[in-house]
């Protein structure tokens, strides 16, 4: 009697670093982002045996959409966010973002007034790329949930442009709304 032996590979998709909250073109609103890693899995009897990383990716927690990065892109980025890199800490400032912007007009007077406020218990600006990054994600915030604000204003070239991860192609249009801050899934 022969008995099976199962050997194999197989391709997983990982998330390895919540760098915080942003906006998402193909949910259209505001979700946990990540980097990640596309790994081939070789294993036998579904032990794993060695991994090999395929690409790295900048990608939306809940949808899966996002695009490919450089592997040295990836390591700036976990870099980067190193010192914010605690998911919880990153959920509540945004949710203390979202609640001050209510009655602010999307300036820049707004995206200074959010950076000192918040600066004093995250640490959004603790790199000057980070303090690049939590202004781009502000001025979006503003965009989407402040007075007057709606996702068609994020397809609108903005004042300052700020370094960013690699753009993902955008999707038509979904019907305007102003959206719910809050996150599918926490």
């Amino acid at each position: 009697m022969l008995i099976p032996i199962y050997w194999g590979t197989q391709e997983k998709l990982k998330k390895d670093l919540m760098i915080g909250v942003d906006w998402c073109p193909n949910c259209q609103k505001f979700t946990e982002t990540y980097i990640g890693r596309r790994v081939k899995v070789k294993h036998f009897e579904y032990i794993p045996l060695a991994t090999d990383v395929l690409e790295h990716y900048l990608l939306c927690g809940t949808c899966q959409y996002g695009s490919s990065i450089t592997k040295n892109h990836y390591e700036e980025i976990s870099h980067m966010f190193q010192p914010f890199s605690k998911r919880r800490d990153q959920i509540k400032c945004f949710q203390k973002a979202t609640a001050m912007v209510a009655n602010m007009e999307p300036t820049d007077f707004s995206v200074n007034t959010l950076m000192n406020t918040l600066s004093a218990e995250f640490p959004v600006c603790a790199t000057p790329q980070l303090d690049c990054e939590y202004r781009r994600r502000f001025m979006k915030l503003l965009l989407v949930h402040g007075r007057g604000g709606s996702p068609a204003a994020l397809m609108q070239p903005q004042q300052t442009p700020a370094p960013q991860a690699p753009q993902t192609p955008q999707v038509p249009n979904i019907p305007q709304q102003k959206m719910s801050a809050e996150m599918d899934s926490i």
